[in-house]
C-alpha cells in the first residue's frame, strides 16, 4: 500500500508539471516525508478544475458519511483504494466514475520486509523531479459545522518488478500518471479507458534506494530533508 509521500518541491515546479495553479500557494507545506495517518493537506488537481492546484486531505470522506465520528473513523481505512474493487465499493464506486485527481510527488516511501528488519526505501521517477499518482476524491459537510471537507484516497494496483522487491510484502504500488495519460485520467468517461490507467507502471520509469530507519519512528519530522539521503545503492 502507499501511506507515506514526499513533496518538497517548489510551487513553480510543480505548477510547471502539472500546468496547473495555486489558488492559494502561501498555503503549501513541502513534506519531504509525511504520514497519511497524519492526514496531511497536500497539493491536488481535479478533473472539473484541471488548471488549479488546491489542498486536500489525505484520508477519503464520502459524501454520504453520516457525521463527524464517522468520518473520522473512516478515513483511516480509505487513505488507499484497490484498483481490484475500486468500482464496487461504496466508499469509491462513485468517485471513481465522477471524481479522479492527480496527486504530485516527489516520490514515496515503501518499506523491504528481510525477516524482522523492515528498510525503509525511497521511490523516485527516474529523470524527473516530480510526477503525479492517480487518486480518487470526495466533498464531505459537516452537519454540525457546517464544514467543507475535500478529501482524496490515492488508487494503488499490482506491484511492478521493482516495487515486488522493495514492498515485497504486500506486493502493491501506487497507480503512477504519466504525463500522456493525465488528461485521459481526468476526463474519461468509459470503464473501458479507466481502468488500463490503474495498470503497474511500465519497469525502469522509477528508482529506488534504502533511507535511514528513523523515518519509521512515529514522531519523525515530517520535515527533515536529511532522512531521505541514501544509505545504499540506487536500485533500478
Amino acid at each position: 500500500m502507499c501511506f507515506t509521500v514526499s513533496i518538497f518541491a517548489s510551487t513553480h515546479v510543480i505548477e510547471t508539471d502539472t500546468g496547473a495553479l495555486f489558488d492559494h500557494p502561501e498555503d503549501y507545506t513541502p513534506f519531504f516525508h509525511v504520514s497519511a495517518f497524519a492526514h496531511p493537506s497536500l497539493p491536488f488537481v481535479t478533473g472539473s478544475e484541471p488548471d488549479r492546484i488546491s489542498l486536500m486531505e489525505w484520508g477519503l470522506i464520502p459524501r454520504w458519511t453520516k457525521d463527524e465520528a464517522a468520518a473520522y473513523e473512516l478515513r483511516d481505512m480509505t487513505l488507499n483504494a484497490r484498483r481490484e474493487t475500486i468500482y464496487t465499493k461504496p466508499s469509491f464506486r462513485d468517485a471513481i466514475v465522477k471524481r479522479r485527481g492527480l496527486l504530485p510527488v516527489n516520490g514515496f516511501v515503501e518499506w523491504r520486509h528481510d525477516g524482522p528488519i523492515k528498510q525503509p526505501h525511497f521511490v523516485r521517477m527516474t529523470g524527473s523531479e516530480i510526477f503525479t499518482l492517480g487518486c480518487i476524491w470526495e466533498e464531505w459537510t459537516n452537519k454540525d459545522s457546517g464544514e467543507q471537507h475535500r478529501t482524496f484516497s490515492i488508487v494503488t494496483t499490482d506491484a511492478n518488478i521493482l516495487m515486488s522487491y522493495v514492498h515485497n510484502a504486500k506486493q502493491r504500488m501506487p497507480v503512477v500518471i504519466p504525463k500522456t495519460d493525465r488528461q485521459a485520467w481526468l476526463h474519461a468517461e468509459d470503464r473501458e479507458i479507466i481502468e488500463p490507467l490503474m495498470r503497474p507502471l511500465e519497469e525502469g520509469l522509477l528508482e529506488a534506494f534504502p533511507i535511514t530507519r528513523e523515518v519509521s519512528r512515529i514522531k519523525v519530522n515530517p520535515t527533515e530533508a536529511e532522512l531521505l539521503e541514501p544509505v545504499g545503492d540506487v536500485i533500478t
